[in-house]
Parts: structure tokens; C-alpha cells; sequence
């Protein structure tokens, strides 16, 4: 694997000199700009809206806020209707990484929070993929019953990052006990900042969709999408689409506990919890090394069992 230490180069020409701005020092942190990242919630309403990326702002034409999933430009940008969300990415971007697909199955929307942060955007990421996340910030009778335990992961890369699967029942919180016994729970994480939750069963599939897109230096926004099969469940979303405010407003408080501190310390990794971490810098490393390079990504990223207590 890649060092994790290495200083990146800069990025390509052809970013301009706007974008570059918004990105100095060390070259392992801060946001990929070659990439998507959702900017606004797709609307059926089809009117126009304005949001912010890397510190620019993008218009967003009525026709992008639909059903359709082609990439339209605008300007600068690209933009793409995916999963419920558009995405936009700088013009002429050196081969971003792809979006996950949707799903074979019609899925319907049944929660969707956001919230922004003064934060650090890897600070944000990470809290995507620590392991000690969910049980240290997270609590509510519905989700966490149990006591802790020691979980075991199989990790294995998957395209532009890594993808887990539980080697023991770790989906053990109640909401997902009423799935069924046969379930199948596997969490993708994909370059730049997707946390892509599937859950599976007989006639049944849930995406549980996380992100976090820079909107300018230090200022994020995160946000969460759940997508399911079962169509009757979009009567919930008042209420899931509450509780997910609720875990989006607990990582908030701890992003900006931490703002003000410098991401330019030395990385530390200590045993299996913090190999998630490695694996998302060293995949953020792999990037910018092929967009440089205009050559394929090579994912660093290997085939790895890890085990931990939460």
C-alpha cells in the first residue's frame, strides 16, 4: 500500500486558478476537486436554485432537477440526477470517479436530512468510516439496544474505495431486526465522500445513502438519503427524516468541537479500528496520483479482516 505520508502533487492545469484557491499545504487533506458531490436535493418542482461548491457558486437550471440521470453542462460544471440528488463536478474534470448506480429495484424515498457544519471536510469524512462513531455519538434506544461487542469486518476494495461485510450479525440494532433474519447488510465507501448503506432481503432492499460535499473552506454540508423498496414506508418519512436530523445535528456538535484544530498533524493509525482511515487516505492518494497522471486509478486498497469492540 502507498504511503499515507507522502505530499500530493498539485493538482492539473486545467482546474483554474479559482478552484486551485480554495486548496493549500499539504496535499493529503481537503476535498478532491476532480469528483462529484451531491449539491442539492432533485425536485420534482423543477424551479431553478442556486448552491455552492469549493467556494463557487452553481446555478442550477430547471431541467437538472428531474428525473433524468444524463449529465447535463452548466458552465463550469457538469451536473447529474443520481439517487434522488444532484451531483455536480468541475467541467472538464480528469476522470472523476463514478456514482453509484441505482438500483435494479424502483425505489422510494422515505428520509432525507441535511445539515451544514463548520468543520474540517476529512474531519467530516472520517466520521463516515471511524468505527467508534456510531456508539460514541449516536444514541437512541431504537438503534443501539445492546452492549457492546466485538465486531469482525471483511473489507475488500470496490471501485474508487472499499466496501465491508459484516463476518458476524453486526446489523444488530432493532430497525433492522424488523427486515428479517435472512438479511444482508454490506456499507460502501467511494471517493470523494459516499457512504453508501445497502441492506437486502427477500422482496425487500433499503440504501441508506451519507455524504459530505465542501461547500468552501472549513464549510460542509452533510447530508443523508434512505431509498426502499417498499413503497408503503414513504408514509414514515416525516418521522425518519426527523431522527435523521437528529444523528446529522450530534455529528455537527462534535465537527465543531474539533474546528480550530490543525488537520495538518502528523496521521496516526492504531490497529484495526483506525485501517478505514488509512484505506480513505491512501485512496484519496491513489486519485490525485491517476488524475495527475491521466492513467487508471489503482485501487490501494486490499482484500483485509478486521475486528473491533463497539
Amino acid at each position: 500500500m502507498p504511503t499515507l505520508h507522502e505530499t500530493l502533487p498539485a493538482d492539473p492545469p486545467d482546474l483554474g486558478a479559482r478552484l486551485i484557491s480554495h486548496q493549500t499545504g499539504d496535499r493529503r487533506f481537503g476535498a478532491p476537486i476532480h469528483a462529484w458531490y451531491p449539491v442539492d436535493r432533485a425536485s420534482r418542482a423543477r424551479t431553478p436554485a442556486r448552491t455552492r461548491l469549493h467556494g463557487e457558486w452553481i446555478d442550477l437550471p430547471a431541467r437538472v432537477l428531474g428525473d433524468d440521470v444524463q449529465i447535463t453542462e452548466c458552465g463550469q460544471w457538469r451536473l447529474v440526477n443520481r439517487l434522488g440528488l444532484i451531483w455536480a463536478c468541475p467541467a472538464g474534470s480528469i476522470t472523476p470517479p463514478d456514482l453509484p448506480s441505482p438500483s435494479n429495484a424502483p425505489l422510494m424515498l422515505i428520509g432525507y436530512s441535511e445539515a451544514p457544519a463548520r468543520a474540517d471536510y476529512d474531519q467530516a469524512v472520517l466520521g463516515l468510516l471511524d468505527p467508534a462513531h456510531v456508539p460514541m455519538i449516536h444514541d437512541a434506544w431504537w438503534w443501539r439496544s445492546q452492549p457492546r461487542r466485538t465486531k469482525t469486518k471483511n473489507y475488500a476494495p470496490s471501485p474508487y474505495g472499499f466496501t465491508a461485510i459484516a463476518a458476524d450479525a453486526f446489523a444488530s440494532t432493532p430497525a433492522y431486526d424488523l427486515v428479517s433474519n435472512d438479511r444482508k447488510v454490506s456499507i460502501e465507501f467511494r471517493l470523494p465522500s459516499i457512504r453508501l448503506e445497502r441492506v437486502t432481503a427477500r422482496n425487500f432492499e433499503l440504501v441508506n445513502l451519507t455524504t459530505v460535499t465542501p461547500l468552501a473552506e472549513n464549510e460542509v454540508v452533510i447530508r443523508n438519503l434512505i431509498l426502499c423498496s417498499i413503497g408503503a414506508l414513504r408514509f414514515a418519512k416525516p418521522m425518519l427524516s426527523a431522527w435523521g436530523r437528529t444523528f446529522l445535528r450530534q455529528d455537527v456538535a462534535i465537527l465543531e468541537r474539533l474546528e480550530g484544530r490543525s488537520p495538518h498533524l502528523p496521521l496516526v493509525f492504531a490497529g484495526d479500528p483506525d485501517r478505514p482511515s488509512a484505506f480513505y487516505f491512501a485512496s484519496k492518494a491513489a486519485l490525485a496520483r491517476a488524475q495527475r497522471d491521466g492513467a487508471p486509478y489503482r485501487n490501494p486498497v486490499e482484500a483485509e479482516t478486521l475486528q473491533w469492540v463497539t
